[in-house]
């Protein structure tokens, strides 16, 4: 038997272990949040101004577009959801603005603020031939956060293609979840709602299931309800997942491509989850952030650190130990490239892209005032 002394060891030391599973887990942005701006990126007391600002919006729609071409040149039907991100749908008012300081900055004239004042600015549809345009018409939904929880807007363009078809909700109490449900359903969307973010993202409890059905779901536009599982870490192995997932009867499936970060699921593991429990076939989506790196990740070197490499930019703002990159850097996209190869041969249906949101960050760090 072993004593109280070394029994309390082996707690302590399992207990570490536990922390640093949980602290590894994926957060989704929005919802998680860690790692808040630093008074020195809040004031901004820059010794000289830019004299050109990058189109952080125009780079990661490129990444995106990137990958969603290879996509599609691989598996025609592979299904493309984006977290958030509305604003890369067409050519925004922050996007005419940057083209102004830019001409201002060319010309001298950094002092006329004319460029921001855009009063007639009306979102439209972006002109053919173009990125925006492009990656509009390559997405199959977008995934709205707290449209029915929160004050949250869908915007013109995505309302007009229906492109928002999948919501995210926090509520405040059970009254305002069946809310948000009612409501998404009227609206022909599907939610995945809860009232406890310890309890979400982490497990197969019920989260709209109410909806089962039998048939088969090969686009995101037959779907009547969804499970997100960005946090894997609280199963004790990978066949233990996959045997909780299996015996589930959601029509879509939203989960890391790698278990824990690291262990591969084979393709046995993916024919066993891309089944419903009542037999019929769901799509089965992988996690993938655009713009951030972990030392989860199974690419991640342990001499990194936060500035070495020169694109790991600054802690993430929705996981705890990740970074948020200079996503346009081309070590970084060969990557994620790299990444998102292996997640197509793999055998999944689609991908989540989430990160999306970061290009916020470097808009903030270099404004157009």
């Amino acid at each position: 038997m072993l004593s109280p002394k070394t029994s309390l060891q082996i707690l302590t030391a399992l207990s570490i272990i536990a922390a640093s599973a949980n602290e590894a887990a994926a957060g989704l942005y929005g919802f998680h949040h860690y790692n808040p701006y630093t008074d020195s990126e809040r004031i901004l007391d820059f010794q000289e101004v830019p004299q050109s600002i990058p189109n952080y919006r125009s780079l990661m729609r490129d990444n995106l577009l990137m990958l969603i071409r290879y996509a599609k040149e691989q598996k025609p039907d592979f299904q493309i959801i984006a977290h958030e991100g509305q604003d890369l749908l067409t050519k925004s008012l922050w996007e005419y603005e940057r083209e102004g300081y830019n001409q201002a900055r060319h010309h001298d004239n950094a002092e006329d603020k004319s460029f921001l004042f855009n009063d007639d600015f009306v979102e439209k549809d972006p002109p053919k031939h173009t990125a925006a345009y492009e990656y509009l018409h390559s997405i199959d939904a977008i995934v709205l956060n707290n449209l029915y929880c929160g004050s949250n807007k869908e915007n013109i363009i995505t309302a007009k293609y229906g492109l928002g078809k999948i919501t995210i909700e926090q509520c405040a109490d059970e009254d305002a979840l069946a809310s948000a449900y009612i409501n998404a359903m009227i609206d022909k969307r599907i939610s995945y709602a809860f009232t406890d973010i310890e309890q979400a993202f982490n497990n197969t409890d019920d989260h709209n299931s109410l909806n089962d059905s039998s048939k088969n779901i090969y686009k995101v536009d037959d779907a009547q309800n969804i499970l997100f599982l960005t946090d894997t870490t609280q199963y004790p192995n990978k066949d233990a997942l996959v045997e909780e997932l299996a015996k589930t009867n959601y029509d879509i499936i939203v989960m890391p491509a790698l278990y824990n970060g690291e262990t591969i699921f084979s393709y046995d593991d993916i024919e066993r989850i891309r089944f419903k429990h009542n037999g019929s076939k769901r799509l089965l989506i992988a996690l993938l952030n655009v713009s951030e790196a972990s030392p989860a990740d199974y690419f991640w070197d342990r001499d990194w650190k936060q500035g070495d490499p020169v694109w790991l930019e600054r802690k993430s703002f929705s996981t705890r130990d990740a970074y948020i990159t200079q996503y346009w850097h081309p070590k970084w996209q060969e990557i994620i490239s790299h990444y998102f190869r292996d997640i197509i041969r793999s055998g999944f249906d689609g991908v989540f892209f989430t990160g999306i949101e970061n290009y916020q960050y470097f808009e903030k760090q270099t404004p157009l005032e």
